[in-house]
């Protein structure tokens, strides 16, 4: 099995028993290609139809019809990238990030399986995998941690790396974030988008950028709200039941008007929030691609019942094959096609990705 951009490409090869005189390196060699592709089904109310036949889809690539062979509704696994970081961006909580995570594994097949990690100051991993849901609600409550950065790229990297060399072909990566990298960088021209995309991991964002607008504004703000101190949540709740370390629970504590005359400041919040603007064009368009989707709530109850939203699109996937007209073998390293998923049943409607790439080395496996 070989992986191709965001599909994969199982090459398998057969072998004739060997005849008397007849040399090893004589013997015939017929390669099977079929590409896996994940595809997400829905009813006309929204929900996931476990009806889906060969005959319900048409698969087009690079414009011509491929012969469906196979469709297959299989457990999945996600791995949740959870950004806790950035701190010019209040309305970017680990309250209302934990609260998305949980409602998301709470709506989770419990036939799926689930990772999680964290980026801030660093990128760590919390859950490894795991189908014990309890497990894993118990790790948001207890090892969430915020912190002053927000290292995007390296927390994609490690999404990706934590799929190793699993053979699972229904793999998703959650993203829930603003979309800024700290230092404020232009991650999304960078190789690590790209590398996503040539992956068949499944991409899905709920974007923090619509709850953002009012706390950003506000921050502009020479007279503003004053919010909680940046000191972890944690760190405060474990302070000695002592009167005497009541003012620092005060202080931690949002509330009142105070004035920022601190110019550095000011331009690095609107540096950060044109950061945030530009970085969901591209974070749009790597779900769009890889058959994901974007999630843009304005309100705090509407970004948390996305987590939901999230594991049904998850749990809505099939893997439906093909066999390629066009060798995939014979093709050239780095060549794009083009792929089109369309619904022959009416009522039916289909998520799929757009394209997948030939990657530059393709090993035959499964060899006898």
């Amino acid at each position: 099995m070989i992986i191709v951009a965001s599909l994969i490409v199982a090459i398998s090869t057969l072998r004739q028993p060997l005849s008397p005189g007849v040399s090893a390196q004589e013997r015939l060699r017929i390669v099977i290609e079929e590409v896996q592709l994940p595809v997400a089904v829905y009813d006309a109310y929204g929900h996931f139809d476990p009806t889906l036949t060969i005959d319900d889809l048409l698969v087009l690539e690079n414009g011509t019809r491929q012969e469906v062979r196979s469709v297959r509704h299989v457990p999945a696994k996600a791995v949740l990238l959870l950004d806790t970081g950035g701190e010019l961006n209040s309305a970017k909580n680990i309250r209302t990030t934990r609260a998305i995570a949980k409602n998301l594994v709470a709506t989770l097949s419990d036939q799926d399986e689930i990772s999680v990690l964290q980026f801030n100051d660093r990128v760590e991993l919390l859950q490894d995998w795991t189908n014990d849901f309890e497990q894993v609600s118990r790790t948001l409550d207890t090892k969430l941690l915020s912190g002053k950065r927000a290292r995007l790229s390296e927390g994609l990297i490690a999404a990706v790396s934590q799929f190793g060399e699993l053979r699972t072909i229904n793999r998703h990566l959650v993203l829930i974030t603003d979309g800024v990298e700290t230092p404020i960088s232009k991650f999304a021209e960078t190789e690590v988008l790209k590398h996503l995309r040539a992956t068949n991991i499944v991409v899905h964002v709920i974007s923090y950028k619509g709850v953002s607008q009012e706390a950003m504004t506000n921050n502009k703000s020479i007279l503003r709200k004053r919010n909680k101190s940046i000191t972890p949540d944690d760190v405060v709740n474990s302070l000695p039941d002592d009167p005497g370390f009541d003012q620092l629970r005060d202080l931690h504590k949002p509330g009142g008007i105070i004035a920022d005359v601190d110019i550095d400041r000011q331009r690095n919040v609107r540096e950060y929030e044109r950061a945030m603007m530009q970085s969901q064009s591209h974070l749009y368009s790597l779900t769009n691609e890889t058959g994901g989707h974007m999630w843009l709530p304005d309100s705090v109850s509407e970004i948390i019942a996305n987590g939901a939203d999230v594991a049904r699109q998850i749990d809505s996937q099939y893997i439906v094959t093909y066999r390629p007209k066009q060798a995939v073998a014979s093709a050239t390293e780095g060549e794009l096609r083009r792929i089109d998923v369309v619904s022959r049943r009416v009522g039916l409607y289909v998520l799929s990705r757009r394209h997948y790439f030939i990657p530059a080395n393709r090993p035959l496996q499964n060899e006898e």
